[in-house]
């Protein structure tokens, strides 16, 4: 007898019941097969229909196998009994292999419900960042966790967690960065890309759709990983495996990480969504704050009973603001905000940090910026704001 083995669809234990994911309606089917059969074959035995069906099917196979035994004994036939007792030894080792699976994905699930909640109660970019692999490892019993972002075609590690192992989690992502492989087709995470799909990897050492150098560097022998799609564009992949433990990943272990994977994304968006919200608040209150120091001095302001000549603002402050009305009439907002920020000496990323955007989108502003202040660098650029401050007419 072939033991059946535990091969679930690849779906993360999150969406197990949502009745619109693709796999559902024949697991739907299958099950409602499966429970027509029951009542056919015991509906009529008097059984309680809140007895557990595996019990109430394993009871009557047990029952049915005692009697075959009885029977084969009765024929004096030594090795029918044997087949039949090695196919009842079978038997039972299924139906714990199904119970244990069973009760590891409920375990799992609880676990990555767990992780979640208190990825959900950071309120900061770099923090949840850092946490994602934190929590799949102390909360759903991985032994090491990275969690890379897609940049550019890249994939560039952000954060790794190896339990009290911090050092090696440290060097993990500095060569990891320094790597930084190229999403190309023949990669596994690739394909994740694609498919939009979780992955087992069950040996590392000799599957060719691996990174080899981040796999020869971290030792890993199997892994598990999902993407991170939290508007349903890949923007990273977390991957986990069981090293310390010596065990290899499993179906449950790849669909925990996705299950996991799945709400870090929005957990994320939430985060990035609340910082963007609070810079946001901040603009506000400190443009609210300037109106009103403006209209105190204006209530303020001396009265003086007399002609008021009209007085021609300085070359310097008409510069000033015909400037500002010149660089915003060709510059977006944002590209202001950028080469404000250029002009202060801001990296890209230093940009993009203070910004809240990609290093993505500030170098497509920059080049944007560039072009029209016909400027071929980004010294020039800041020169070219500098040199307008300066000039006494624009007109």
């Amino acid at each position: 007898m072939t033991v059946a083995r535990d091969t679930p669809d690849p779906t993360p234990l999150g969406t197990l019941a949502d009745g619109n994911h693709p796999g559902w309606a024949s697991r739907a089917a299958r099950e409602s097969a499966a429970a027509r059969r029951y009542r056919e074959a015991f509906g009529d035995c008097g059984v309680d229909p809140t007895d557990d069906p595996l019990a109430v099917v394993a009871e009557a196979i047990d029952t049915r196998a005692s009697v075959v035994h009885d029977a084969l004994q009765a024929l004096g036939d030594a090795h029918a009994l044997d087949a039949l007792e090695s196919l009842q030894d079978l038997s039972a080792l299924e139906r714990e292999l199904i119970e244990d699976g069973a009760a590891r994905r409920t375990l799992a699930l609880l676990h990555v419900q767990e992780a979640l909640s208190k990825l959900r109660a950071v309120d900061d970019v770099a923090m949840i960042v850092d946490r994602a692999p934190r929590e799949l490892v102390e909360s759903c019993g991985f032994d090491r966790a990275v969690l890379f972002r897609v940049h550019e075609g890249r994939m560039v590690m952000e954060s790794a967690y190896f339990g009290d192992d911090r050092e090696g989690a440290e060097k993990m992502v500095a060569f990891a960065q320094s790597v930084a492989p190229l999403l190309d087709h023949m990669l596994i995470e690739a394909q994740m890309i694609r498919r939009r799909t979780p992955a087992i990897v069950r040996d590392a050492r000799n599957d060719p759709r691996v990174n080899r150098p981040i796999v020869d560097f971290s030792l890993t022998r199997s892994y598990v990983a999902a993407p991170v799609m939290p508007t349903g564009k890949v923007i990273g992949f977390l991957h986990a495996d069981r090293l310390y433990s010596g065990r290899t990943v499993d179906e449950i272990d790849r669909d925990t990480v996705w299950a996991f994977a799945e709400g870090f994304g929005y957990a994320y968006e939430r985060t990035v969504l609340l910082e963007r919200m609070r810079r946001q608040h901040v603009e506000v209150r400190r443009a609210l704050a300037s109106a009103d120091d403006a209209a105190r001095a204006l209530q303020d302001a001396d009265l003086d009973l007399r002609k008021i000549e009209p007085v021609e603002r300085s070359p310097a402050a008409r510069s000033l603001a015909e400037v500002q009305t010149r660089v915003m009439a060709m510059l977006t907002r944002r590209e202001v905000e950028v080469l404000r920020l250029m002009a202060a000496g801001r990296t890209n990323q230093q940009i993009a940090d203070e910004l809240v955007i990609s290093a993505g989108t500030v170098k497509s502003h920059v080049k944007r910026v560039l072009r029209k202040l016909h400027a071929t660098n980004r010294a020039e650029a800041a020169s070219a704001y500098v040199r307008l401050a300066s000039v006494p007419d624009l007109g």
